[in-house]
């Protein structure tokens, strides 16, 4: 298997979009998805497909000299428990993305049932809830929350318009509840 040239950017190749930018950004129409838009924009009927993989909710967390900066995104997984790495996507415009880089630190908050007007104060809808923190290896993490990570960047690959950011993972906990989940463009919990 030959290696792919768009997992060996450096770092430092940051492009008008920021980390990851590429000439794989543009694409030929005929590589387009076959999607059902239903006389929609593409783009937004790719995005509502997605919506109907349910997926928990997280919240992204980085320390920047005494703030505090942090995004929902439910772009998480496991990938290696030897060793021991996650994975998070993060949209390149943003400027959580402009904040991590290799040997950064993150933090991941999954939350739980309970915690909706968190996630929407993370993702910008709402001022209404006040979040709380902990500080764990310098490093915030959202108090109540179902478990936490805190990872360090191993790595980051492009993603198109987001950029990958690999990280080993150096605190894990967990906590007893149930998780607030997102499927089709909003917050589900599991059913009793």
């Amino acid at each position: 298997m030959s290696e792919q040239n768009e997992f060996h950017f450096p770092l430092s190749f940051t492009g008008p979009d920021g980390i990851g930018a590429s000439p794989y950004d543009e694409y030929a129409e005929a590589e387009r998805p076959d999607v059902d838009d239903d006389g929609q924009d593409p783009a937004v009927a790719l995005r509502r497909t997605l919506g109907m993989f349910a997926t928990r909710v997280t919240v992204i967390t980085t320390l920047k000299g005494e703030e505090v900066h942090g995004m929902t995104a439910n772009a998480f997984m496991s990938v290696s428990l030897e060793p021991p790495l996650v994975l998070i996507s993060v949209a390149r415009g943003t400027k959580m993305c402009s904040l991590l880089h290799e040997g950064m630190h993150y933090g991941v908050s999954v939350l739980c049932a309970t915690q909706a007007e968190l996630s929407d104060r993370f993702a910008g809808r709402s001022a209404e809830a006040e979040p709380r923190f902990q500080i764990v290896r310098e490093t915030p993490l959202v108090d109540g929350a179902l478990a936490h990570f805190v990872a360090r960047v191993e790595k980051s690959y492009w993603g198109g318009d987001h950029s990958l950011f690999l990280g080993r993972v150096e605190y894990a906990r967990q906590n007893p509840g149930t998780p607030l989940l997102f499927h089709g463009g909003r917050y589900e919990k599991l059913g009793a």
